[in-house]
């Protein structure tokens, strides 16, 4: 899953970062809320954790932007203040979450686990995914398995195949695929194919499907004709 992180503390970002990328997760971070803001209508994220006192858009700001294009995303703020009007406003913005600083990262993961299983609709504690033919992923730590035997993946094979896990048996288009997997940056029509390639040569043939002039879609009934 891909977390958003808006901290400019360069010591607390990067605690946060690397304990949740131990977690397994994908994390993007900005120190500066109008760098955010680019991130953040050029990308899709799983779940947000803003501080509010940063340089140019505030995370209330960025929260506020964020709910115009998101309904249902988590989002976590985190702050060192306890006014009340703030906290107040975070919630009437539409956070769901607001945790006091300092914290441990064990007590930011359990906020976390929360929303992703209440809001998400997911359990990346004991989420193991069966694709079936054999192969299961395990949401904690993204890795995929045939019989048990993991198999090795790119980081933007597990953030695809992610995004394939979220809407299995449905169409993805190019576009969400690049947004989610490449952060909507340049990047060539080849390399999309050529690591949706790489991918269906790791599962069985005929899970990924191209929609031709569409996007792909990963089956993962027993109806797979090859």
């Amino acid at each position: 899953m891909k977390i958003f992180l808006l901290e400019d503390d360069h010591s607390l970002s990067s605690l946060i970062c690397y304990g949740l990328q131990e977690r397994g997760f994908f994390v993007s971070s900005s120190k500066d809320g109008y760098k955010a803001m680019t991130s953040i209508l050029n990308s899709q994220f799983d779940l947000y954790i803003l501080d509010i006192n940063v340089p140019g858009f505030d995370g209330l700001d960025v929260l506020k932007e964020i709910r115009k294009i998101h309904d249902n995303v988590p989002i976590i703020i985190i702050s060192a203040q306890l006014d009340i009007d703030n906290i107040s406003k975070a919630y009437n913005l539409g956070c769901n979450d607001y945790i006091k600083k300092p914290f441990e990262i064990e007590e930011l993961m359990l906020h976390i686990k929360y929303h992703i299983k209440t809001i998400l609709k997911s359990n990346i504690d004991t989420d193991i995914i069966d694709l079936n033919f054999g192969f299961k992923f395990n949401m904690k730590d993204q890795n995929l398995y045939k019989f048990k035997h993991e198999i090795t993946l790119t980081q933007k094979e597990k953030l695809l195949l992610t995004l394939f896990i979220k809407n299995l048996n449905k169409t993805i288009s190019f576009e969400i695929i690049h947004e989610y997997v490449w952060d909507n940056k340049e990047m060539e029509a080849v390399s999309m194919r050529s690591m949706i390639h790489k991918l269906q040569k790791k599962l069985k043939s005929g899970m990924i499907v191209n929609i031709r002039g569409v996007g792909y879609k990963l089956i993962t009934n027993n109806n797979i004709n090859i």
